[in-house]
């Protein structure tokens, strides 16, 4: 079925909306950028963001959804790489969005829609990554435990400043623990 013309507008408006504010929320953080700021940007009545989402959280979700997209059609140039290489690929990735990553871990406890997305984006993450463990010969009840171990790892890794050669350490360290010998 042809969409018509309202859904392909919806749809440009929409990642027209995402872009401004994932620019802003990175150079200005997401509490420095509020509503109207991003109207501005777009040159709209602050309002009219409403018709597209119920709120700024609502609209952080709709960036992190969009960044999540556009890191999933990379996925596949990494499918065949090591466990190490493609965790060190995850954190480029996620690194790219430190500071959303940082709002979203804060603001848990203040936004239902946000604590569903992260706990959404954990159960997909873990998945993900017990489904790649397996692969690389992992029995499933360790695959599940090392996944959440390993997502623990990034999001720690993100959090806190540490020099190159301690990344790649605890990286070395989480593949050979992991790993069967």
């Amino acid at each position: 079925m042809a969409k018509n013309k309202r859904d392909i507008d919806l749809k440009v408006k929409q990642d027209e909306l995402e872009s401004t504010a994932s620019r802003l929320f990175l150079s200005l953080g997401y509490d420095g950028t509020s509503m109207n700021r991003i109207a501005r940007e777009l040159g709209v009545a602050p309002n009219t963001l409403y018709w597209y989402y119920a709120s700024k959280d609502e609209l952080l979700v709709g960036v992190l959804n969009r960044q999540m997209s556009q890191t999933l059609v990379r996925l596949p140039t990494i499918v065949d790489k090591p466990l190490k290489e493609k965790m060190a690929w995850a954190l480029r990735e996620f690194e790219q969005s430190r500071e959303l990553v940082a709002t979203v871990h804060a603001r848990l406890e203040q936004s239902e829609v946000i604590r569903e997305w992260h706990d959404q984006f954990h159960r997909f993450v873990e998945a993900a990554v017990i489904h790649t463990l397996q692969a690389d010969g992992v029995a499933r009840e360790r695959a599940a435990m090392l996944a959440t171990v390993g997502t623990f790892l990034v999001e720690g890794l993100l959090a806190h400043p540490h020099s190159e050669s301690q990344r790649e350490a605890i990286l070395q360290w989480f593949t050979e623990s992991a790993l069967p010998a």
